[in-house]
């Protein structure tokens, strides 16, 4: 026990020297509110017992949140990382099984505390939104029709196009290709745009490494093959995003810096990637 609480004083002083800030996010706070509250683990530990959360997780996201077709049931790296998280901070969650566009809809609205299901932080979301600090780094993939020819990003321009509406990946196309006048085919779900670029429907499309290496996995008669990995990786990490009125930040960033520390993301991490990926 002894152990522990110095593990867990040792983690304080490391949160209030540094804070809790999302590493991507452009300095513009002044220094009066770039001063947080410390917050250490001794104290947060089942600090949110009694509280219940309504979290936005994707069904078409897999491998980090999607919808087991035989049991009905939401599973991913997401939704086991969320478990864990509210194991240790003590909160119960419902989850609201949506498209991430209805998501930010939903979450504007207050009808959504947080959102998980490897969401992307960018700019123009957290105009909008507060993000924890990031827990997964990915990046972007190009895949395409095996029957359309494509070496790199280049060959795209003129091509026709699908992304799922309202991802990372769509508006990296909408700023890559603003200067070419490329209309973008949109569809509600990545499924579509898998069966779609499948089809020949589209060319080529964008979507996040894991994603793309996990559909591979799954489906090694596809007709869609890589063209080009490790685009816009600045943008393709992944955070909890919450509403503007949600005042539990510090506590979720505490919460998975502990989870961190304690190894149990790491088994997480083996489970969905480095166990198969055939779940």
């Amino acid at each position: 026990m002894k152990k522990i609480m110095t593990l867990l004083l040792t983690l304080s002083l490391v949160l209030g020297l540094t804070g809790c800030t999302v590493p991507w996010k452009k300095n513009t706070d002044t220094n009066e509110e770039q001063e947080k509250e410390e917050i250490t683990s001794v104290k947060t530990k089942d600090s949110m017992k009694g509280v219940t959360l309504k979290v936005g997780v994707s069904p078409d996201f897999a491998p980090f949140t999607y919808k087991n077709e035989e049991t009905g049931e939401m599973e991913g790296f997401d939704i086991d990382y969320l478990d864990a998280l509210s194991e240790y901070l003590g909160f119960e969650y419902v989850l609201v099984v949506e498209q991430m566009d209805a998501i930010e809809k939903d979450m504007e609205a207050g009808k959504v505390d947080c959102a998980i299901s490897g969401i992307s932080i960018t700019d123009s979301r957290m105009d909008r939104f507060k993000y924890t600090d990031s827990y997964f780094e990915n990046s972007m993939t190009l895949i395409k029709n095996k029957e359309v020819e494509a070496e790199t990003k280049k060959d795209i321009v003129h091509m026709k196009l699908g992304v799922e509406k309202g991802t990372a990946a769509h508006e990296y196309l909408l700023q890559y290709l603003k200067k070419f006048n490329n209309k973008i085919k949109t569809y509600k779900t990545m499924t579509e745009v898998f069966h779609a670029l499948e089809k020949g429907k589209i060319d080529a499309s964008i979507y996040d490494t894991t994603g793309v290496e996990y559909y591979l996995n799954n489906h090694p008669d596809s007709n869609i093959e890589i063209v080009e990995s490790d685009l816009y990786e600045e943008q393709s990490n992944y955070g909890i995003m919450c509403n503007k009125q949600f005042k539990y930040l510090d506590e979720f960033n505490v919460g998975m810096k502990q989870i961190d520390l304690s190894g149990q993301y790491q088994e997480i991490y083996n489970y969905w990637f480095k166990e198969g990926n055939e779940k």
